[in-house]
């Protein structure tokens, strides 16, 4: 069967610096001159123009192009006041932010306004965004311009709308950070809306694993926008690192989603209460990353991701325990005879830290004390198969063949 589409509606801005628009016939024939289809004029009935207190709508252009099934229509509006007068001032730095002084300007004072509205099948939604950010870069040229794009919540230079176009979706999409507290930021996206998804959110994101943060929010949107579906409730299931929920976010003024805005947290662990964050999901991300820089040989990157994961928790035992193996590679025993004492004084029922003890006390061929150590940490845990066959190989060492065989036997029937 065929796949069912849906409408879309994507809205543009120009905010145009003069206090007159240019004339109809120019910009239909400079749109017919792009290349990028007809463009008719069309004045408001009588009576019309003054339906909406503050500004006056003085006509609308009808467009078609014959190589997108889309309809655009772009309406006229003389303001009375600045367009952005009513705007707070935080949020007009947000808006204008990374535009040069000339487009913050335009937007600051510009009153003529040039209202973009597309609607398209949500199959088409790309190359109809290509197609009104080519016309809006035409607007831009013809009325001395600035961009404004309302669902991503940011402006657009001539020069930077040109850098839109292509085939990537993501650059339609703001990734906005907005920092809670000294040590953690809400990170969320703008303009899902533009593809009829819902917009995302990571709240609690600890600052040092927000690079981390940002590739799982890209990795999700993309997905969702390559036409993956979400619902809340709903789970992400990412394997070994495990799952994330998807719970129902609220809706505000600054922050609107009309198809959704979503939170991503971490699934609750049996038994326990569901959480605000995503964090543990976010440790797993960027303990993974560390682990594959530490096997590449790439230590100092390693070392990096590790120290980020302990600024955002220093209790991270699985962190602890991979820098100390990283000690141990490069013959630092006593730096992982360090961080395992640390472990056990922190997190003194986790088998990881005598665990780690162990291995480096073998290494320097104290086998009776990483026995006793050892044993230690199976007493922590009974079922982790690594301290099973460090044991049965200090027990070789020890000449203890019979107890080494069945440590060793112990090994296969955990991992099987």
């Amino acid at each position: 069967m065929p796949q069912e589409t849906r409408d879309i509606g994507i809205d543009l801005l120009v905010v145009s610096r003069n206090d007159l628009p240019s004339a109809p016939d120019v910009v239909s024939k400079t749109i017919a001159a792009a290349g990028l289809g007809t463009a008719e004029w069309l004045y408001p009935p009588l009576g019309e123009s003054n339906t909406t207190p503050g500004k006056q709508k003085l006509g609308l252009y009808e467009l078609r192009n014959s190589n997108i099934p889309a309809t655009c229509e772009i309406i006229v509006y003389q303001h009375e006041k600045a367009i952005t007068s009513s705007m707070s001032e935080s949020a007009f730095v947000t808006l204008s932010r990374g535009l040069e002084p000339h487009d913050v300007r335009t937007l600051r004072d510009g009153s003529l306004a040039y209202n973009m509205r597309l609607i398209t099948p949500e199959l088409r939604v790309l190359e109809t965004l290509n197609w009104g950010l080519r016309l809006a870069r035409v607007l831009i040229d013809l009325v001395d311009g600035t961009a404004v794009d309302p669902a991503a919540e940011r402006c657009c230079s001539r020069d930077q709308i040109i850098s839109l176009i292509g085939t990537d979706p993501l650059v339609h999409v703001a990734f906005q950070s907005e920092q809670g507290t000294a040590e953690n930021t809400w990170l969320h996206t703008h303009g899902m809306q533009k593809f009829g998804r819902p917009e995302l959110g990571l709240l609690e994101v600890p600052l040092s694993l927000e690079p981390e943060a940002l590739s799982f929010l890209r990795d999700v949107a993309q997905n969702l926008i390559n036409g993956g579906r979400l619902a809340a409730g709903g789970e992400i299931d990412l394997g070994e690192l495990g799952n994330v929920l998807a719970i129902s976010a609220p809706v505000d003024a600054e922050h609107q989603a009309p198809y959704g805005r979503f939170r991503l947290v971490d699934l609750p662990q049996p038994g326990q209460p569901e959480g605000a964050n995503a964090n543990r999901l976010l440790k797993r991300i960027a303990l993974a990353d560390a682990e594959q820089r530490a096997i590449s040989g790439d230590t100092a990157g390693a070392l990096d991701t590790i120290e980020r994961i302990l600024a955002a928790d220093i209790d991270e035992c699985a962190a602890l325990s991979l820098k100390a193996r990283i000690s141990l590679a490069a013959g630092d025993v006593n730096a992982a005879i360090d961080l395992g004492e640390l472990m056990e004084l922190r997190m003194p029922d986790d088998y990881r830290g005598p665990f780690t003890i162990g291995l480096a006390l073998a290494t320097l061929g104290r086998y009776r004390e990483a026995l006793n150590v050892l044993n230690r940490a199976i007493e922590c845990e009974p079922e982790a198969a690594e301290v099973f066959a460090a044991r049965s190989t200090v027990y070789e060492h020890l000449g203890n063949r019979r107890m080494a065989a069945e440590d060793r036997a112990h090994v296969t029937y955990l991992r099987t």
